[in-house]
């Protein structure tokens, strides 16, 4: 089936396939004997990621008081929001009860108006964490200690500006990193250890500047090797020789550094697809999956289409930075564990056959509701009702949905807490403040204040060695190399740069996010020929890219 995305700014074709269809079908709920269908969606892949991202905040913090306790917080939230918003320890406590702002439902207008006022209503937690330690300055992260600035990761320690990552320990400055420990300036790196400007590799140890290698140790400027030890632009060297190259490129900048990496680094051939132990898959830096589909950034993954982000899923589709046993889900941002059957929900763990939920927990068989943390079922726009009750009314709440065309699209952009720019919507999609606004969409339009400090320096004008930094520094404010704006280095994190032998940082922390993000392929797949066999294949380097670019097979008898 050719669908064409309802966007009036898109109108891109897209396909819904007949197993797509068995799949909207086969996760349709069934009350009193009747299922519910899911229709096909009516926007194209790229779209639908782009509103479940714009739901999704990140890195805009904010100093507000807890509507609750009074204290100042960070939040995710501004101080102009239309509703209350608690500090973590308030909103995940018993002072106060989600269920007295249910309402019941009005059949005569639509469901999306409905929720967002009762999103209004119901105070939103100003940083969604859960069990951490010495971690306030941080948005979506679980189960960590000393972390500062690393959204959407769990299992993190010592770590700062990491982004979606998980099991590391004293790591910076990287995004998408499991089990690694003093790793710097890193992207989508598994099991490496004292390394740093590593792209796509796994077991790699005292090495810096690679991209696509495993097993590797003592090496430096490489591209696509495997287990070797003392190579320098994938060349053999002795040891005495490998530490002299070592000794000659001591004085060189960071930013000469990375050209002549890049230069070496594309003379070197790709594979059309960056996977890992994969079986019928398609997409970039994919580990461990089978049958995962136009996919990119996940691991252990199984039967699954348009995911992002992802770990531990198997039969679902349209999800977006979801991890943990994960099945039979649809439409998903920011969330996971243990998830079964549900569907268009953001931030939403452990409920089960639930859907239209925004941050809510253990709450089984539930519809439209928000802020829900302790353990229920059978709730309707935050109101209890009898198992009976519920499956008369929420079937009645799809047949108004239907009409309104609501049913089985993901909640809209505009209604979102965020404003787009606030969003990773923004990183994944960006747009300028006229395009957002045209679109109907939040703007914010917010300018860095200056912090109070013993001194300003332009971030040109800092030591190139981390040797020649004062102690003082962080009680400097430094001013980006490319956006001007400023920012601070903090102790433990001056501690890290020492101890790794890595310079100051010139730029600011999301500037260096979107440089780390930038060494990764796109998303897209394009047809191309194989440059050695000439055969057609699919790859996420297009045709206009320098890289030298091989099928599987040509690239496996290349490397190996």
């Amino acid at each position: 089936m050719q669908q064409i995305c309802r966007n009036p700014w898109c109108k891109q074709p897209f396909e819904v396939t007949d197993s797509d269809l068995r799949f909207y079908e086969q996760i349709s709920p069934i009350f009193n004997g009747k299922r519910e269908l899911i229709p096909p969606p009516r926007l194209c892949p790229e779209c639908r990621m782009q509103r479940r991202q714009a739901f999704r905040n990140e890195h805009c913090l904010h100093r507000r008081k807890c509507d609750l306790c009074q204290k100042i917080t960070i939040s995710s939230f501004a101080s102009d929001v239309p509703f209350p918003v608690y500090c973590t320890d308030c909103w995940w406590s018993d002072r106060w009860d989600p269920l007295q702002y249910g309402r019941e439902f009005d059949f005569t207008r639509p469901f999306f108006a409905q929720f967002e006022e009762l999103q209004h209503r119901v105070p939103q937690a100003a940083a969604l964490q859960l069990n951490n330690e010495n971690c306030e300055f941080n948005l979506l992260l679980a189960f960590s200690k000393n972390a500062y600035l690393c959204p959407g990761s769990y299992f993190v320690e010592d770590c700062y500006y990491l982004r979606k990552s998980q099991y590391c320990k004293d790591c910076a400055n990287s995004n998408v990193l499991n089990r690694c420990e003093l790793v710097a300036e890193s992207t989508n790196c598994d099991g490496c250890f004292g390394a740093h400007h590593l792209v796509n590799c796994r077991q790699c140890s005292s090495s810096n500047y690679l991209r696509d290698c495993s097993g590797v140790k003592d090496c430096f400027m490489c591209s696509g090797i495997h287990n070797r030890q003392y190579c320098f632009k994938n060349e053999q060297l002795t040891k005495e020789a490998y530490e002299e190259m070592l000794r000659f490129h001591q004085p060189v900048s960071p930013k000469d550094l990375l050209a002549e990496f890049a230069a070496f680094d594309v003379t070197v051939p790709k594979r059309a697809q960056i996977q890992l132990n994969c079986e019928g898959s398609t997409g970039a830096y994919l580990a461990n999956c089978r049958n995962a589909i136009h996919c990119s950034d996940c691991f252990n993954v199984e039967d699954s289409k348009y995911l992002f982000e992802c770990e531990g899923i198997k039969d679902s589709m349209d999800l977006t930075s979801h991890d943990k046993d994960i099945e039979l889900c649809y439409e998903m941002s920011s969330g996971g564990e243990k998830s079964y059957l549900t569907r268009f929900c953001y931030c939403t763990i452990c409920s089960p056959r639930s859907a239209y939920m925004s941050s809510c927990f253990y709450q089984s068989d539930s519809f439209g509701c928000d802020g829900l943390h302790a353990r229920g079922q059978y709730r309707v726009l935050n109101t209890q009702y009898s198992k009976e009750e519920y499956e008369r009314l929420v079937p009645k709440i799809i047949e108004r949905m239907k009409h309104d065309g609501e049913y089985g699209e993901f909640y809209p952009v505009e209604k979102s807490p965020y404003a787009y720019n606030e969003s990773v919507a923004q990183d994944f999609f960006p747009l300028t403040q006229q395009g957002v606004e045209k679109r109907g969409w939040r703007w914010r339009d917010e300018k860095d204040e200056m912090p109070k400090v013993s001194k300003v320096i332009p971030a040109s004008k800092l030591p190139d060695s981390i040797d020649e930094v004062p102690d003082d520094i962080v009680n400097w404010a430094i001013e980006c190399e490319a956006t001007r704006r400023p920012f601070r280095i903090i102790k433990q994190e001056l501690d890290f740069y020492r101890k790794m032998k890595l310079p100051i940082p010139h730029f600011h922390p999301d500037e260096r996010q979107r440089t780390i993000m930038a060494l990764k392929n796109p998303r897209t797949i394009w047809k191309r020929p194989c440059m050695k066999c000439g055969k057609q294949m699919e790859t996420t380097y297009a045709l206009d890219r320098p890289e030298i670019v091989y099928c599987e097979a040509c690239y496996l008898k290349e490397v190996y």
